[in-house]
């Protein structure tokens, strides 16, 4: 591969972490109107990394292509987050039930860490947005270590993907003023650590499993809320088709 091979490769891996971030963060909101003429405008990348990114993007299922009219950030619909959480329903307790018995060490201690530090942000802070939104930094964090000691390609993917839209809805929801916060969505089993360091799999998919069937009711009792649901399509307060 020649120099200006490698240049465009890291210029289209730059344009396509810069769009995904600002896809999942909501920055570009669900169902707004892209095109690589306006990206490449606003981010300074050229014609042919923005392309590079959006097929990208298009093949993980964070925008869609729309013939001779561009590109769409995917839109979110109440259909489309009761799915995704359906599918993370199925997908992250075996992501700990296999992952939990084939981590290191090293990881067992970085999850543990992370849950402790989610129970010292409960304790000392509360139900706050903040802390819900580290708290789900801090959980992606987890499932994310335990997808890698899995050791599964393809379950891998799926994480990845899974990840990047549940970051979107999550965006969406603590930024809204809708989120309810509440004592059960935080409560754990006691002995959770001992789960973890005896590499119980089965226990923990129990517990990754209510965590996210809380998520789920969580998440569809706020979005049922939100002012924009009659149309099903979910965007940030105060922002429609993408304006």
């Amino acid at each position: 591969m020649s120099d200006s091979d490698l240049d465009t490769a890291s210029l289209g891996e730059a344009a396509y972490r810069r769009l995904r971030a600002d896809i999942v963060s909501c920055r570009l909101a669900p169902g707004e109107r892209l095109t690589e003429r306006g990206l490449a405008a606003v981010t300074g990348f050229g014609m042919s990394p923005i392309r590079d990114a959006l097929k990208r993007l298009d093949h993980d299922g964070l925008v869609r292509t729309l013939p001779r009219k561009g590109y769409q950030v995917k839109p979110l619909t109440i259909k489309a987050v009761d799915d995704l959480f359906d599918f993370w329903s199925v997908l992250g307790p075996e992501v700990a039930r296999r992952g939990v018995p084939r981590a290191t060490d090293e990881q067992i201690e970085r999850i543990i860490a992370d849950r402790e530090e989610i129970v010292c942000l409960m304790k000392e802070h509360g139900h706050t947005r903040e802390v819900t939104r580290r708290r789900i930094e801090i959980l992606d964090e987890m499932f994310t270590i335990l997808a890698k000691a899995a050791d599964n390609d393809y379950m891998t993917s799926a994480h990845v993907r899974v990840s990047a839209e549940l970051e979107r809805v999550w965006t969406l929801v603590t930024e809204s003023e809708l989120l309810e916060f509440d004592d059960a969505h935080a409560q754990q089993d006691d002995d959770w650590r001992d789960d973890y360091l005896r590499r119980d799999g089965e226990r923990c998919a129990e517990q990754a499993r209510r965590y996210i069937e809380l998520s789920h009711n969580r998440v569809l009792r706020t979005l049922a809320r939100w002012p924009s649901v009659i149309a099903t399509e979910v965007v940030p307060l105060g922002r429609v088709d993408g304006r």
